[in-house]
């Protein structure tokens, strides 16, 4: 009778060690939740990092379902579920019982066994009553969040355990965001406005037949203003989507070579705003997509510099945005000069190469076999300093195959006048 009361006793101790070993091999999730009608955030959420946090859109509550492993055995007695927002947020308001929420046959009995405080990030709740819940039919939680920033996002970690210690489908797991599996956060924070500058494909040349006074083609690229309106403007369930009418004006800021003797180029372009806006240059309440950027030389006895040009867009955005975006500057398209221009230093006149021995001679070859183009000059800057943008001259109609053109001190002196 000892013996086989002996038996009896190791058969019982093995059958409780592997019942508690297979449970232990098993994972619960924790997920997003549409079920608890006190949730307001009952997906994964991206907030705009642009908006400005208050009271109100601060706050809100994570819809979540810690749903146990196909196989679980979960406890008939007291278990403790501990829940931990990460990411520097907290609760907000005070956890109660209640945000355990029962479910179809999942209906535990709670109490807040620590934490939870309005000021907390972590609560640990006193459960009992397990046996409906399942695979089938998860653990309800309806948890308070309040946004302390927008620049971490908010995750969630949880431990489930018996009364005593002992791991409980795993014993541990985060929020698992199933849409974007990379980043498991119930709330994420983005930008939620961009500017795109694409540069204009097309050459954009200053002519040379009349003196680099108009342009072959004016359009130095596009520049597209976009909000993303998946992004929310804060937590709460109350708080809308992102919207392009946000953007209640749009400052573009065009650099490039511009002086008082030069041609100056308006930058006229007509964006295909959803309002109808017509100019750019005052974007009231644009809402636009995209702006062509196109330049027009204004009437002018000058020539136009060839330069490269950008574009800084600032954006003012509506009420409830603590972040006025600036964008840039950004390539647009470079104008050109048609032909072939170079630099070069003119070191005397024909007067100065007599007294000092200093002679500027320039030699440009025709090696092809048929005559090349008409060859002009532009005086940049004179002995004194002063700038003379805009003197382009005529020197010389065209050079004929195999042939040369010199250019001296004496002839330049001659085409520019002046004595030295």
């Amino acid at each position: 009778m000892k013996k086989q009361t002996l038996l009896g006793a190791i058969a019982l101790t093995t059958l409780a060690v592997g019942a508690a070993g297979a449970a232990n091999a098993q994972q619960y999730t924790v997920v997003s939740s549409t079920t608890p009608a006190t949730a307001t955030v009952k997906a994964a959420r991206i907030v705009a990092s642009e908006v400005s946090l208050t009271a109100t859109n601060s706050k809100g509550f994570l819809g979540l379902a810690v749903t146990p492993s196909a196989s679980a055995i979960l406890p008939g007695g007291n278990s403790v579920l501990t829940l931990t927002l990460t990411g520097g947020h907290t609760f907000g308001t005070a956890v109660t019982p209640g945000a355990i929420v029962a479910g179809v046959s999942c209906i535990p009995t709670t109490t807040v066994s620590s934490g939870g405080a309005a000021t907390d990030s972590t609560v640990s709740f006193l459960i009992s009553g397990l046996g409906g819940c399942n695979n089938a039919n998860p653990i309800l939680v309806s948890l308070p969040a309040q946004l302390a920033n927008t620049t971490t996002s908010l995750g969630l970690n949880t431990t489930f355990k018996t009364e005593l210690g002992t791991s409980i489908d795993g014993g541990s797991a985060p929020y698992s965001n199933g849409a974007i599996p990379s980043v498991n956060a119930v709330v994420t924070f983005a930008k939620a406005f961009t500017v795109a500058v694409v540069a204009d494909t097309t050459l954009t040349a200053a002519t040379l037949s009349n003196g680099f006074k108009s342009l072959t083609e004016g359009a130095l690229g596009t520049v597209a203003v976009n909000a993303n309106t998946a992004a929310f403007t804060g937590i709460h369930g109350a708080a809308g989507n992102v919207a392009q009418s946000d953007i209640t004006n749009a400052a573009y800021k065009f650099v490039g070579a511009q002086s008082a003797t030069a041609a100056s180029l308006t930058f006229n372009a007509v964006p295909v705003p959803v309002t109808g806006l017509t100019s750019i240059a005052t974007p009231a309440n644009t809402a636009f997509v995209v702006a062509a950027v196109p330049v027009t030389p204004t009437a002018s006895t000058n020539p136009i510099p060839a330069s490269a040009y950008t574009v800084a867009v600032d954006l003012t955005l509506a009420a409830g945005y603590a972040v006025q975006p600036t964008f840039g500057p950004s390539s647009l398209q470079a104008i050109t000069r048609q032909g072939s221009t170079f630099l070069i230093p003119w070191v005397g006149s024909g007067a100065s190469a007599q007294a000092t021995g200093n002679q500027t001679v320039i030699r440009i070859s025709n090696i092809g076999t048929a005559a090349t183009g008409a060859v002009s000059a532009e005086l940049l800057n004179s002995s004194t300093g002063t700038g003379a943008i805009g003197s382009l001259i005529a020197i010389n109609g065209s050079i004929a195959a195999g042939k040369d053109f010199v250019i001296t001190g004496a002839s330049l002196q001659s085409n520019f006048g002046g004595t030295d």
